[in-house]
């Protein structure tokens, strides 16, 4: 029984949906190839903190952090 997550990814401006075993924001940004530490997951306006559960059917953003000069 998987967890669906829609995901808007910033600043690509790439969607991807995500079936997770957990729901943890964790195991989310995880599988989309990224640390925790370099991106904001955030859902209905407010950052989610890793440990944090999704629930089937959420929408999400995640920002991933810019860098360079």
């Amino acid at each position: 029984m998987g967890v669906k997550v829609s995901v808007l990814i910033l600043p690509e401006h790439r969607t991807a949906t995500v079936e997770l075993e957990t729901g943890k924001v964790r195991e989310l940004v995880h599988k989309l190839g990224y640390a925790t530490e370099g991106v904001i997951v955030v859902k209905d306006g407010r950052p989610l903190l890793e440990d944090e559960q999704l629930e089937d059917g959420d929408n999400v953003t995640l920002y991933r952090a810019a860098s360079g000069g």
